[in-house]
């Protein structure tokens, strides 16, 4: 009878592996993240990527879907300043970075396509709850909660790329919402 790793094993595993593909991603980019790569990064096999997540889209499907329950969401959800909590995404900005690279990426298989528009939805709606606490209407076709995703998600490649931004480019999207606070 073949042995099944523990759970905790199994975990620990599977963070590896997506830490690795958030590393290679911010290295080089998605596209240039091959399974090799990511099983020598974090030192498993190829098989192991398969084991865990069936293939390359599933191990990006479950990377993004980790960062978003695991980071995202606690940040987003505490208590605080919206402004602090923004900067904190970007601080350091490798997982949002990574995010935004996975759930942009053209990816060809419709199911993965299907899974990657999940998680789009559910930071959409996340994204629209924290506003909703601020105060702000965002049950409209086009909302503030669009703008304020697109603006994320861009400046998790631009934030990458060049981290000095971010505190200014945090800046103008706050006088952003205050603007369309005051116009409500």
């Amino acid at each position: 009878m073949a042995r099944r790793p523990n759970p905790e094993l199994r975990l620990k595993r599977k963070k590896e592996l997506m830490n690795s593909i958030i590393s290679i991603i911010n290295e080089n980019s998605i596209s240039a993240t091959t399974t090799r790569k990511i099983a020598n990064e974090a030192d498993l096999t190829i098989a192991s990527l398969h084991y865990y997540f069936g293939s390359k889209d599933g191990a990006m499907v479950e990377t993004a879907r980790f960062i978003l329950d695991t980071w995202i969401t606690d940040i987003l959800e505490a208590p605080g300043d919206f402004e602090k909590k923004i900067v904190k995404l970007f601080t350091p900005s490798d997982n949002m970075a990574a995010f935004s690279q996975i759930i942009t990426y053209p990816y060809r298989s419709k199911i993965t396509l299907k899974m990657i528009k999940e998680i789009d939805d559910k930071f959409n709606i996340l994204i629209k709850d924290v506003l909703r606490a601020k105060g702000f209407d965002v049950d409209a076709s086009f909302t503030v909660a669009d703008v304020l995703k697109t603006f994320l998600i861009g400046l998790g490649f631009k934030g990458y790329v060049y981290p000095e931004i971010i505190k200014e480019e945090i800046k103008v999207v706050t006088e952003f919402l205050n603007l369309n606070k005051e116009r409500e």
